[in-house]
């Protein structure tokens, strides 16, 4: 039922009846819910993961069967969802019916003269006559005939229980979202986590540990071409965000193409809030904050907020330059770098900011590690109280062995960055590619100077959330927008603020490669790409 025909120029207009994603997934979750009934209320993250589903789009779907009364929620510690009827009760029309899945094998276009209800073409009632076949059928399949023991349950037609999805070899495109842990960090963990002791303390122990962080601060600090003594370890670039813009700002001045987790503090700050204009191709243009600064309307103490890369599109901004006219204007200047680390060139003392946020996740680092680095004398009030680590800037037992990877990491991605031409060439041609295939699609940024890793890909009127799952299933992972923000289905906050419109903001794809990415990889999004672009009923 997942394919459809394909219908040359002269044929009348008509739609084959294929399941989009959400009557498979949706019936898929009901059936697995009433195969486990015995267990009570079931979190939605084990549904999807004993079915091999994206949680997300579970998330999306389940509002629509709550609202249709085939589910209840659960609050408290045993929460989730549980059938609200017996599976006896429940059909599989219900549940194609409650999340709007069309299941008519064919509707003959309104608009089409060839076929319509007034002159209906030629072979228009053998297709009605199956459509409704098709729809008694489902009518009459319960809940619980698919599940085990059921007519139509995998078991009751095979001695053994069918595997629940082919073992393929996998393609990885979302480096953007994380990077594989590299071969020197995970052997600079695992020495470190061999280390007993605590790095504040000052017997031998607690020396070894402390000498292997300050290791990989010297590390990191060259990365970012930063001094040792600038570099604060924090859990990641979010609390690093956070930290820096949850000072008391009377005016914070940020876009809205920020990473959430700048955001979001800025949001929090109780700070007045200015937003900075960005063009079509995702730059924020100096000029344009130039003429901010110079409006009466700023009260000190103020900051600007401005990513060196997006996450989404791999737009640069003008860091160097924004930060130039920040100093002039007396208001302090904090940059996410998290993007650009690893694969783009970074002079923190060049650059001029005052704060640098950085994760070691993003170029093959370990995850829950990262850095704010601080210019010498900038004094920012802690975050964290509680101890004197990280000169008394950052409370908190530091990460040995995460810290350890991460300065190993470091090291790798400064060592990589002469082949960054490398992946570069790869994105252009996957790009060329991708227009070639699908002619009506959109790069956001393309004409912008963008990191050599990154495309946000749009194909108007195509769900992004569906063409991540398709993807998905044909072993390619990719993401629609920020994995920080998995679990939030809509359109990308980074594409509208670029003045993109909806329809495209809401079906852009991010595809960011690596180091390790080959043309083999290359080549097996494309095959996939071409397939799924090519198949109906995307938008559902």
């Amino acid at each position: 039922m997942d394919s459809a025909a394909t219908w040359g120029d002269d044929s009348p207009e008509i739609e084959t009846l294929e399941l989009t994603t959400k009557g498979r997934y949706a019936v898929m979750a009901m059936a697995d819910l009433a195969g486990h009934a015995e267990d009570g209320a079931t979190p939605l993250s084990t549904v999807a993961e004993r079915q091999s589903l994206p949680l997300a789009y579970l998330e999306q779907l389940f509002v629509p069967l709550r609202r249709s009364g085939l589910v209840e929620s659960a609050r408290g510690r045993s929460g989730g969802y549980r059938l609200a009827k017996p599976a006896e009760e429940i059909s599989v029309a219900d549940i194609m019916d409650a999340v709007e899945e069309d299941t008519r094998f064919t509707r003959c276009s309104h608009n089409d003269p060839r076929c319509s209800s007034v002159t209906p073409c030629v072979t228009h009632g053998l297709w009605s006559a199956l459509s409704e076949t098709t729809g008694t059928f489902l009518a009459s399949v319960r809940l619980a005939d698919v599940v085990a023991g059921g007519r139509y349950s995998a078991r009751s037609r095979s001695a053994s229980p069918l595997p629940m999805r082919a073992t393929v070899g996998r393609t990885y495109l979302d480096f953007n979202a994380t990077a594989p842990l590299r071969a020197e960090a995970k052997a600079a963990m695992i020495e470190a986590l061999e280390i007993v002791g605590n790095p504040s303390s000052v017997h031998a122990e607690g020396r070894r540990a402390r000498s292997m962080v300050e290791a990989a601060r010297e590390s990191v600090a060259r990365l970012v071409g930063a001094k040792p003594s600038e570099v604060v370890f924090t859990s990641g670039a979010s609390e690093a965000n956070a930290w820096a813009l949850s000072q008391p700002w009377a005016t914070i001045l940020t876009s809205g193409i920020e990473h959430d987790s700048v955001l979001a503090p800025t949001r929090a700050a109780g700070a007045e809030i200015v937003m900075l204009p960005v063009g079509p191709d995702g730059v924020i243009k100096v000029e344009d904050v130039a003429g901010l600064l110079t409006s009466p309307g700023i009260v000190r103490p103020a900051i600007i907020a401005v990513q060196l890369a997006n996450n989404e599109t791999g737009v640069i901004q003008p860091v160097a330059e924004i930060a130039e006219l920040a100093r002039a204007h007396g208001i302090k200047m904090h940059t996410d770098a998290v993007q650009a680390a690893g694969r783009l060139a970074i002079d923190f003392a060049a650059l001029d900011v005052d704060t640098l946020a950085i994760s070691a996740h993003k170029f093959g680092g370990p995850k829950g590690v990262g850095a704010l680095v601080i210019r010498d004398h900038v004094d920012l009030v802690p975050l964290l109280r509680g101890g004197g680590q990280e000169r008394r800037r950052r409370a908190g037992t530091e990460n040995v062995a995460g810290i350890a990877g991460f300065g190993a990491a470091a090291e790798a991605a400064l060592r990589d960055l002469t082949a960054i031409n490398v992946v570069g060439a790869l994105r252009d041609g996957l790009e060329a590619e991708i227009k070639r295939i699908s002619p009506n699609a959109v790069i956001a940024g393309e004409g912008a100077s963008r990191i050599a890793n990154t495309t946000a890909v749009a194909l108007p009127g195509k769900l992004a959330e569906t063409l991540v799952i398709r993807l998905d299933l044909a072993g390619i992972a990719v993401s629609a927008g920020s994995a920080c923000s998995s679990g939030k289905v809509g359109a990308s906050h980074v594409l509208e603020a670029m003045g993109l419109g909806h329809d495209i903001a809401s079906s852009t794809i991010r595809i960011s490669l690596g180091g390790t990415t080959t043309k083999d990889d290359i080549a097996a999004f494309l095959a996939a790409w071409k397939t799924i672009v090519g198949a109906p009923a995307l938008a559902a």
